[in-house]
């Protein structure tokens, strides 16, 4: 099918497709922040039936597999999560995703959809199961209820119906309307379909992931489950359901009235409902948290024991959440932390983050919270979305994550739930301050929002499609912070006014700098030493093994291993620097996740895993070579090193918000990896080894500035005067 025969929002969000109907690859499961206990196929009259169970222990719960124009993946936000509670069991129904695809109406009929359920229900063995229908399915869970209530604990409908008979004149018109453009136009269904069940504004990721979760099949498929899933009664079944029941359903779901779940809450006996007011069809992608805790409180029922602390008995906490991705993040975090204790001595601090920085944390001494072992690694996510040339879309990495970073704020709402803080320190925590906004009402202590770069930008503004999503994005935030400014008690830009963009957030929107100007306040730069402790370079040389005729050269990619490519080309230029400078030492530091056996050895050329501090090596070479984090930069800033960075091409951060940074003080010293041979690296690195720097000094009192801000938080006195 040609491009031009798609209908134009499929361009403009939902991206390049795949082959029309293409099984999903056999070594890619659905989610990606955790692994299946057990999957496999079952086979029932010809028909391969792929399921998976999520989860090693405690109750069944199980997913009936809903209308066949989504498979199993739409439940990547609740499902890793859910998993740490319970074992879940979840399967793609015939027609879709790894189940088979068999041709014909007589293949595909209510009573296979049922069949096929408890079919994989029978070979796994579950006699006790609490069972979840979304949708259509609802009618396969509320059947197995009525007909199997020894084997059902709990039913939980969401979106759900009782019966879908096509009874009135609007629903024969609308079904008529379906079918016709079903028969004419199956990618103009698929359009009006996503459109329809994720309604909410600011719904473009669940609208892409939809069309993509439709494409796997195809429109004969469609049609015939279409078929086989109306003009179905199931309500002398409701009325039978003996077990407890949730009912869940979106007051403006405009693919199933909510009259339709309050209906089969009527006819349950005992059933509960839980509205999600002004929420569409979907609400474990489009309201996942209010969806997992949920099902988690009533199928899990309240904790056995519990422990309440009197107020003046609990002891004073903050949990310091730190970015993962990289080590810049957490360094100056320690830094503002450490100005925190001298200022509130008594203040315990708990660190919420995974490794690297976790381990970097404990080498220091700190405790990182052990409910972190459960966190999805966002620098996995990254080098999973990195390009093979030095290339990452920070922007789609980002919008990407939406699975990482749902799994991880369930987690943070655990511990909340578990543990009493008095502070959340959030540096980059986007997945708490989306959550907090969307759910406004789990903010149960004062939130402290930290970054250093604010808004996203398209690197291919001739790109219609990146803008829109760039726009949206910004959007959503714009009006988070606009509708719940309280929930952020502090926000702190980690840099000074000038480090932040004039360019716009959008078409329509406001300008980023006046923007961060009305929202956040500025504590300059936050460096993780004081220069002026590692101003004897020599003594530091000294220190680390590095000769004083030596000409040092350290090649270095931070914590993830997204910059291999970039250490292979410093690698590949180092024989004709060492020719030309017959003393120089280079050190190539991998960092902690990235092999060292990829380079071959030369004679002179080091090859180092991770380096504790590295700032303190860097603070002492004659040159370094880097990508275009921020930290790094700025650190070789600060100690007046000689420098080249090599930001990652398409990635908006480094290449937009640090460079401008690094031209404050003046100090833009980046190269464009992509026109940049091993022969051109060795002769502009020799070069700027002997050229004199002129930067413009860092300020050196940022953590301490920050801690005081934060500490006005803490002690709630910033309006008293």
């Amino acid at each position: 099918m040609t491009p031009s025969a798609l209908p134009p929002r499929f361009a403009q969000v939902a991206g390049p497709l795949p082959a029309p109907g293409a099984v999903p690859d056999a070594d890619r499961l659905p989610y990606e922040t955790v692994a299946p206990a057990a999957e496999g196929f079952i086979e029932r009259g010809g028909v391969a039936l792929w399921h998976a169970v999520w989860g090693e222990r405690g109750p069944w719960i199980a997913f009936a597999q809903p209308f066949q124009i989504v498979h199993s993946q739409l439940l990547k936000q609740a499902v890793p999560y859910l998993s740490q509670h319970f074992r879940v069991l979840t399967m793609d129904g015939r027609g879709n995703g790894r189940s088979g695809r068999p041709r014909g109406q007589e293949a595909y009929s209510f009573d296979h959809f049922h069949d096929d359920f408890v079919a994989v229900l029978d070979a796994l063995r579950i006699d006790r199961v609490a069972l979840v229908g979304h949708s259509a399915a609802a009618m396969i869970a509320l059947r197995v209820a009525a007909e199997q209530p020894e084997r059902v604990s709990h039913l939980v409908t969401v979106g759900g119906f009782a019966d879908s008979l096509v009874q009135t004149e609007a629903m024969q018109r609308r079904m008529a309307m379906e079918s016709e453009l079903l028969e004419r136009d199956w990618p103009g269904y698929l359009d009006y379909f996503m459109s329809c069940i994720f309604s909410e504004p600011h719904s473009t990721k669940a609208y892409e992931d939809g069309v993509h979760y439709g494409w796997a099949t195809d429109r004969e498929v469609i049609q015939w489950v279409r078929h086989a899933w109306i003009n179905l009664d199931l309500r002398d079944h409701a009325r039978r359901v003996r077990c407890p029941t949730l009912v869940m359903h979106g007051d403006d779901d405009r693919r199933v009235p909510h009259a339709k779940g309050a209906e089969i809450h009527a006819l349950v006996p005992g059933a509960r409902l839980l509205t999600i007011g002004g929420g569409g069809h979907v609400p474990m992608a489009r309201d996942p948290v209010v969806f997992n805790r949920a099902l988690r409180e009533f199928v899990g029922g309240p904790p056995a024991a519990r422990t309440w602390v009197r107020g003046m008995q609990r002891a004073r906490k903050a949990l310091f959440i730190s970015s993962p991705i990289g080590l810049g993040h957490v360094q100056r975090d320690l830094a503002i932390a450490r100005e925190l204790r001298k200022l509130q001595p008594d203040l315990a601090i708990d660190w919420f983050t995974v490794d690297p920085a976790a381990a970097y944390l404990q080498r220091e001494g700190e405790h990182v919270h052990p409910i972190t072992a459960r966190l999805a690694n966002e620098s996995r996510h990254f080098e999973r979305c990195a390009g093979s040339e030095h290339d990452l879309s920070a922007f789609f990495a980002l919008r990407t994550m939406d699975e990482v970073m749902t799994s991880n704020f369930m987690t943070f709402s655990d511990l909340m739930e578990a543990e009493h803080y008095d502070l959340v320190i959030g540096d980059e925590a986007w997945d708490v301050d989306y959550q907090y906004h969307e759910n406004p009402e789990l903010k149960r202590q004062r939130f402290v929002f930290l970054t250093d770069f604010v808004g996203c930008l398209p690197m291919n503004p001739d790109d219609p499609r990146e803008v829109h999503l760039c726009t949206d994005r910004n959007a959503d935030d714009i009006e988070h912070v606009a509708r719940y400014p309280h929930v952020r008690d502090l926000s702190l830009f980690v840099g000074n006014r000038e480090d932040v963009t004039e360019q716009a957030f959008g078409p329509g929107l406001p300008g980023i700098r006046d923007w961060t100007d009305r929202n956040f306040c500025y504590c300059g730069y936050c460096l993780p030493f004081d220069p002026a402790a590692l101003a004897d370079t020599e003594a530091l040389r000294a220190r680390h093994g590095y000769g004083r005729d030596e000409k040092v050269v350290i090649a270095s990619v931070g914590g993830t291993a997204v910059g291999a490519r970039l250490l292979q080309r410093i690698a590949q230029a180092f024989p004709q620097m060492k020719r030309q400078c017959p003393e120089l030492r280079m050190i190539l530091v991998t960092g902690p996740r990235l092999a060292t056996e990829g380079f071959a050895p030369q004679p002179g050329l080091e090859l180092r895993p991770y380096v504790h501090k590295l700032f303190e090596h860097l603070a002492c070479c004659d040159l370094a070579l880097v990508q275009g984090g921020l930290s790094t930069t700025m650190e070789l800033v600060a100690t007046r090193r000689p420098f080249l960075s090599f930001p990652l091409q398409h990635h908006f951060e480094q290449c937009v918000h640090v460079r401008q940074r690094l031209a404050n003080y003046a100090a833009d010293r980046s190269m464009d990896f992509a026109t940049l041979d091993p022969d051109t690296l060795a002769r502009r690195a020799l070069q700027t080894m002997h050229e004199p720097v002129r930067y413009r000094p860092v300020e050196t009192d940022g953590a301490a500035r920050a801690a005081r801000r934060i500490a006005e938080v803490l002690e709630n006195r910033h309006w008293a005067r």
